[in-house]
């Protein structure tokens, strides 16, 4: 047994060794407010899909039990919308964690517990404000990346202070965070999904945490060994208790942190090998640290707060790691609609070496273009370009200092795990959804070569030092709205579809219609109304006069398309039967083959518009 005064000891021994983490600069606030305005100008996506608004559907399905009648049996498939004036909030509540305890296909568990309760229950005022909840909690994600993207590339900048021109440390703080927040809230890909109930930005959250253990450790060093006043009223400490329960909590942000983990503890394996003098004075730093509990009173509600943090961390891993078992032992893939085309699949068997090589290229390419470039068109050019430059600057980055070194490590580590289970064929290696996670590792050489070649180059040129950000910033802006608002729908396309659904009768659907992805009332408000109350039913059946409204963002309806009415006859739960004689009352078609995702290789769930109202011919 552990004596008391050793268990004190050793308590005091983790609670004082520290991690300090660099206040943002009133740059960084500004930027924020300017780019969340922009978030809420351009709102959600006119239209969903199943991947989308998939576990809001999973809410409603279990409100629609609560509220079912005699009159209208639902199946366990069926959810449809109904009075927001009749949602009752202990029957939204309840839906919302059974939702959150059942997960959704393939997502993590955590994703549901963070978006879900904090934004369904405005599903009371409306889907419209759900929404926008969404896009603010999204947002908020966003944010944060972008704080933990410059609170490293800041300290590593501090690392090498002493051989830039520009003296002025806290003018680099500036361009630090305008970069940061410029690039990870202008980003396209990162928005589409952060604003949806697909959050694949969170697993970026993960890798700029791993990477933050090592640079805000030796912030806390150099702030202690110097005894900088400076340092300490710009910076916060939290400590090692905290850090790992932050720690344990982003590694359940995604599946893809068993990539980022691996790589963490090689970079800390090369750590405890090379930076002895670096472990010397971490148990210095403990040493002159005073303990982080003042009373015991403090002491008190510090290991309250730890514990019941703990509890919470246990039940959340017990959800998430239960899932991952469940989906390595079933083999399940990730994202291989990104290999349609064969340009980014790594395959050793089916493949020569060369052709693994380009299409290593490419992919590689292509990740740092999505990561920094905000425009869909020129994508060739840019992965060339920002290629070209990534290689530059990750050498840069593992010469500089001994920390970018490890910070470059890992980096590296996190890219070879991730291309070697691609190979393996357990993972996509693309730039798409899943990859988002790997933006950190273009994000932080990158920006840190620029700033570093600004610095250098601009430093006695004031009037370029001001038009550079100008400029990047109107070319970040502009590449964030267009690249956006050219797979939305146009007022007149959601009011043209709005007019038939709300003209119909009937609005058959279980989860979708002719097609698994598109689901009309989970647009908003709007389109959530035009269906109420219009289900099929024993009193509304399709007949010649009582119509249906059909729609679908894919591919468009065919009447005599045998593979289409069967989806039809099973999403409407036997609403429509493929023995059926249909016809086509009216409609609205408008083609677009461009996808959500942005890179032009990568083609999922289509932006198009299909709506139709049909009829039973006698």
């Amino acid at each position: 047994m552990i004596s008391v005064n050793k268990k004190d000891k050793l308590i005091n021994f983790f609670c004082s060794v520290r991690f300090s983490f660099w206040k943002p600069t009133l740059i960084f606030y500004l930027l924020a407010g300017i780019s969340f305005v922009f978030w809420l100008i351009i709102g959600p996506l006119g239209w969903r899909n199943a991947d989308d608004y998939g576990t809001f559907f999973e809410v409603v399905k279990k409100i629609n039990s609560f509220e079912s009648t005699t009159n209208f049996h639902l199946s366990s498939k069926i959810a449809y919308p109904i009075d927001f004036g009749s949602i009752k909030l202990s029957e939204l509540f309840e839906a919302t964690l059974k939702t959150c305890r059942e997960g959704w296909i393939t997502y993590p568990h955590l994703w549901g517990f963070i978006y879900l309760p904090l934004t369904i229950p405005f599903l009371k005022f409306g889907l419209d404000w759900t929404r926008v909840a969404t896009l603010v909690v999204g947002f908020a994600s966003a944010i944060l990346i972008a704080y933990l993207l410059s609170n490293i590339i800041i300290t590593i900048f501090y690392s090498f202070k002493n051989k830039l021109k520009n003296k002025n440390f806290q003018s680099l703080r500036y361009s630090i965070d305008f970069f940061a927040v410029l690039i990870v809230c202008f980003n396209p890909e990162l928005m589409l999904h952060a604003s949806s109930y697909m959050p694949y930005q969170l697993p970026a959250i993960s890798t700029l945490i791993c990477i933050a253990i090592f640079t805000s450790l030796y912030t806390y060093q150099i702030k202690i060994d110097g005894n900088n006043e400076t340092i300490t009223k710009k910076t916060f400490d939290i400590s090692l208790p905290y850090a790992f329960l932050i720690l344990w909590f982003s590694s359940l942000l995604g599946f893809q942190t068993i990539f980022i983990y691996l790589g963490l503890f090689i970079a800390v394996f090369f750590f405890v090998l090379t930076e002895k003098e670096g472990l010397k004075s971490i148990q210095k730093i403990s040493q002159k640290t005073p303990p982080v509990f003042k009373n015991a009173k403090s002491k008190f509600y510090s290991l309250l707060g730890i514990t019941s943090s703990i509890t919470l961390l246990l039940g959340f891993s017990k959800y998430h790691y239960f899932k991952l078992i469940s989906i390595i032992l079933q083999n399940e893939g990730t994202g291989s609609y990104v290999y349609d085309d064969g340009f980014y699949k790594l395959d050793l068997l089916n493949y020569s070496l060369s052709i693994n090589f380009i299409h290593l290229v490419h992919a590689v390419s292509r990740l740092a273009s999505l990561s920094i470039y905000p425009f869909r068109y020129g994508q060739e050019v840019s992965s060339l370009v920002l290629f070209i430059f990534f290689i530059p600057s990750f050498v840069f980055l593992f010469r500089i200092t001994k920390l970018s070194k490890i910070v470059s490590l890992f980096i590296l580590s996190i890219l070879f795990i991730t291309i070697f289970f691609a190979f393996k064929g357990n993972y996509t290696f693309a730039p798409s959804r899943h990859n988002i996670y790997l933006f950190p590792c273009f994000w932080i050489p990158i920006i840190t070569y620029f700033v570093y070649l600004s610095n250098q180059a601009l430093n006695n040129y004031s009037f370029y030092k001001f038009l550079l950000p100008i400029s990047l910033s109107l070319f970040f802006m502009s590449g964030f709205f267009v690249s956006i608002k050219e797979i939305d729908y146009t007022n007149y396309q959601k009011e043209r579809l709005f007019q038939m659904a709300d003209k119909s009768n009937i609005f058959p659907s279980t989860m979708g219609q002719h097609d698994l992805w598109s689901l009309y009332w989970t647009h908003g408000d709007k389109e959530w109304n035009s269906v109420v109350g219009k289900e099929c039913g024993i009193n509304n059946q399709l007949s010649s006069s009582n119509l249906a409204f059909i729609y679908g963002n894919i591919r468009p309806l065919q009447i005599n398309n045998q593979n289409q009415r069967k989806e039809l006859e099973v999403f409407s739960d036997g609403c429509i039967k493929r023995s059926d004689n249909l016809q086509i009352v009216d409609s609205y078609e408008f083609p677009r083959d461009i996808h959500l995702e942005m890179d032009e290789f990568v083609g999922w769930s289509g932006s198009s518009a299909y709506g139709y109202l049909i009829s039973k011919l006698n």
